[in-house]
């Protein structure tokens, strides 16, 4: 066979796409790793949660704590919490295998090992119809590597769904098209496990490409496996149950989620730029997230708007798109970009929640990998036309970053992008791609090998633009080694560590709020986004925002009291890893904190008044006047008097007294540092806990209601001196029990909500898809088909021009 044609008989490139999904990116990210001494320490999110999560995270697994965590926040269930980031990602566990000293140092090579499964992945969903390996391959680099992609490096967790997520559409197609049975079931049920949020988008995403591909003639569809496909998706959200079902009961009485869309909202983004930011991230490399470059905006910096495929850019697409008008992708590709530009339809792919999101781009992508591969491979895709829009937008854009804008009534030219190097950085970038897009064309149209060259021109535009991105988002080096000296491995330089017989809560200065994860620290500040719902509830309640976060001001001291919190950790002048200025006297703000040591990076103050966790009321506040007195007058209150129902007055109504306005009223510092000392008096003699319940004991002069700053969950039952008793949820989100005059021992106990049910649909799931595979095996049916091409390949012309190349050499040996 002659060597040049040989290629065509080639086996499968699944180890190729890993491969040069893997290295491009390690390539992109060596640069940071040797800068920051083997870490790969990014900023914003990545560094604030990411790395934190996965230190908490691994700790809790390897101690076996999967129930309540006592270092999320003031406490919340361990599933319920992380299922969104780590719980159901095979990549987490692997680190769980490590030495605890590589679990940090790991995340960026897991990184590069997510985008060669995403490459690998889409490469085998892209192979069913497109017939040259090389380009399959290409295009699943460009969906690895799409803007959506890197904007993502940013969240950790959500290239765990896009690695995997060309399996869903594949095991459909095997599903109708090839008689697989079991394989989408198995394939929804992982899924699900390893991301409850994007599954929600994912099936609505599979809903459209299954209706677009209803009359297509490759998709052989009958009413009989519409029914099994049914069952099988039903089957595999059902295995998942055992992590859906207590990841429900935690974010349904979110507030968050229970926030809709109405009226204009619905059809009409109240963001002006939006629309032009959606359309420019498919033209032009991404804009990292916090910093929208061109189209400023103050909204949605986080919400993942990306989508440009290095090298080729919409060319590909639109030279599909002018070849296949009646495609089945090209129709679902208009449908997405419906949804896209209308707010409710957008938000369909997350329950019709108000907030906005583009997190579910990377579905349509990879369609649009397809097509761009598509469209190399077909002889008679024309990339003209796309070349021309893709140039055009580019100098649109380029225009629009010309227009005057007004400061302080000064009209100032041709400075509107934010960072103005940057965007003329991404557009000369971005130029230059088009320029070898227009040559690899041309190669194309002259029937010369050019796919090999492509896809090695797209590997070094995959490299080019993830430098482009993380090496302007990334940290200093300088910055990157303190925050690893600093939270990484600050675990060492704390003041005091916690025991299981020794608890106390800290605080720590504003934009650190995550560290005390890492130091293994239980902390009242966090910025966690799913938490125990009764957080959320008990903020609401007394004025202080929490959304992504929970970050009390200082003037709030009565909740450093009511909390636990023995400890501050103030940032000093030598330690300072952002911009912002903390120009706090501690010791003013805060009654009862006194320095006790000037650390490395923190000035730790001690609180004298510090109430050990579990102490006695013998009053209440009555919950509907609570809601009068206004938020700083019953937060100041909650030290003096327990908030209760009318309920709850009237079955405790003999061992509390109701504390009248007056007597709550005008608290001052000097009342609460008394208040701080009474408490003191009625506390816990010791507390004991572990990731399934506590312990106290405490001895009372009389009846009263111990209280726990423990959020409420339906999961926490209580004994007292060995006797079950009622678990009241008080204060809008915490807990109390009642405990009689003497020596009482307080035992909580701890079982994540709905995780035995869903364990039970889990069985159920697997009971069901093990019969039906056993029906299914015993009636033999037609193998379909893999792959459809539909097309006159490149291939083609190439293996004419390389035979009459080889039949005009032998003719002219032969003279």
């Amino acid at each position: 066979m002659n060597p040049d044609l040989k290629h065509i008989r080639e086996k499968e490139k699944y180890l190729l796409s890993f491969l040069l999904g893997f290295t491009a990116l390690l390539v992109s990210l060596i640069p940071i790793i040797i800068a920051d001494k083997g870490y790969f320490i990014y900023y914003g999110d990545y560094n604030s949660q990411q790395i934190p999560f996965y230190i908490l995270a691994n700790n809790a697994v390897r101690n076996g704590q999967f129930g309540w965590n006592w270092f999320t926040d003031l406490g919340s269930d361990f599933i319920g919490s992380y299922s969104f980031y780590l719980i159901g990602s095979p990549y987490f566990w692997i680190t769980t295998l490590l030495p605890k000293f590589l679990v940090t140092i790991s995340m960026p090579f897991l990184l590069c090992i997510k985008h060669g499964m995403a490459t690998m992945t889409a490469y085998a969903f892209i192979r069913k119809f497109v017939r040259n390996k090389y380009a399959c391959v290409t295009g699943g680099l460009l969906y690895a590597f799409s803007g959506f992609q890197i904007f993502n490096i940013f969240f950790n967790h959500f290239q765990d769904v896009t690695s995997f997520f060309p399996l869903m559409l594949i095991a459909m197609e095997e599903h109708i098209n090839n008689n697989r049975k079991g394989i989408f079931a198995v394939t929804v049920a992982f899924m699900a496990c390893l991301n409850y949020f994007f599954f929600t988008g994912q099936a609505v995403f599979l809903i459209l490409y299954f209706i677009v591909r209803l009359k297509c003639p490759d998709f052989n569809v009958n009413l009989k496996k519409f029914l099994t496909l049914a069952l099988e998706a039903v089957c595999g959200t059902m295995i998942a149950g055992f992590i859906l079902l207590p990841s429900a009961m935690i974010i349904l009485d979110n507030y968050r989620v229970t926030e809709y869309l109405f009226g204009m909202d619905m059809v009409a983004y109240n963001d002006k730029t939006r629309i032009w930011r959606i359309i420019q991230s498919f033209f032009m490399p991404v804009d990292v997230p916090a910093r929208p470059n061109l189209f400023d905006s103050k909204y949605a910096k986080w919400s993942s708007i990306g989508g440009y495929f290095p090298l080729f850019s919409m060319a590909g697409v639109i030279a599909f798109i002018q070849k296949n008008k009646k495609h089945w992708a090209s129709r679902l590709f208009f449908i997405c970009t419906v949804c896209a530009f209308i707010p409710v339809l957008n938000s369909s792919f997350y329950m019709l929640n108000s907030a906005y999101y583009a997190r579910w781009f990377y579905m349509p992508i990879l369609i649009m990998a397809m097509m761009t591969a598509h469209a190399l491979d077909d002889e008679d895709a024309d990339f003209s036309l796309g070349i021309k829009i893709s140039s055009a937008m580019l100098v649109a854009f380029g225009i629009i970053s010309l227009l005057p804008k007004k400061e302080d009534d000064k009209i100032i030219w041709f400075d509107l992008p934010r960072d103005m190097i940057y965007f003329w950085l991404t557009m000369a970038v971005a130029v230059l791609f088009m320029v070898f897009t227009y040559i690899i064309w041309l190669k194309k149209q002259s029937g010369i090998k050019f796919i090999n060259q492509a896809t090695a021109l797209t590997v070094v535009a995959c490299i080019g633009c993830t430098l482009l991105a993380v090496i302007y988002g990334a940290n200093s080096p300088k910055t990157a080694i303190e925050f690893v000296d600093a939270s990484v491995k600050g675990q060492d330089s704390v003041y005091e560590q916690v025991s299981e017989d020794n608890f106390f809560r800290i605080d720590i200065s504003k934009d650190y709020d995550n560290y005390p994860m890492s130091w293994g620290l239980p902390t009242m500040r966090a910025f966690q986004s799913v938490v125990s719902p009764s957080i959320m509830e008990f903020y609401d309640k007394i004025g202080v925002q929490r959304d992504v976060a929970s970050r009390p001001e200082t003037s709030h001291y009565t909740l450093r009291g009511l909390f636990s919190v023995k400890y501050y950790y103030q940032k000093n002048d030598r330690y300072k890893n952002t911009d912002s200025k903390e120009e706090i006297n501690i010791p003013e703000e805060l009654p009862g904190f006194e320095l006790v040591e000037n650390g490395k990076y923190f000035d730790i103050y001690e609180n004298k008044l510090y109430i050990p966790m579990g102490f006695a009321y013998d009053s209440y506040i009555r919950e509907s006047d609570a809601e009068k007195y206004g938020n700083t007058m019953t937060e100041k209150a909650l030290l003096s008097a327990l908030v209760l129902n009318d309920e709850q007055i009237e079955k405790y109504s003999d061992i509390l007294n109701e504390k009248t306005s007056s007597e709550i009223s005008g608290l001052s510092k000097n009342d609460y540092r008394k208040l701080c000392e009474e408490k003191q008096n009625v506390s816990s003699d010791s507390f004991r806990y572990d990731s399934y319940g506590f312990e106290s004991e405490i001895t009372l002069e009389k009846s009263q209601l111990v209280f726990f700053s423990v959020p409420y969950s339906k999961g926490w039952s209580a004994e007292v001196n060995g006797k079950p008793v009622d678990v009241e949820k008080v204060s809008y989100g915490f807990m109390a029990v009642k405990a009689d005059a003497g020596q009482n021992t307080i035992t909580f106990r701890y079982r994540t909500p709905g995780l035995y049910e869903g364990f039970a649909i889990s069985f159920a799931g697997i009971v069901i898809l093990s019969a039906y595979l056993i029906v299914s095996r015993k009636k033999k049916e037609k193998n379909g088909h893999r792959h459809y091409y539909n097309y006159n390949s490149c291939e083609n012309k190439i293996r004419a021009s390389l035979e009459y190349e080889k039949s005009f050499e032998n003719k002219f040996k032969g003279d």
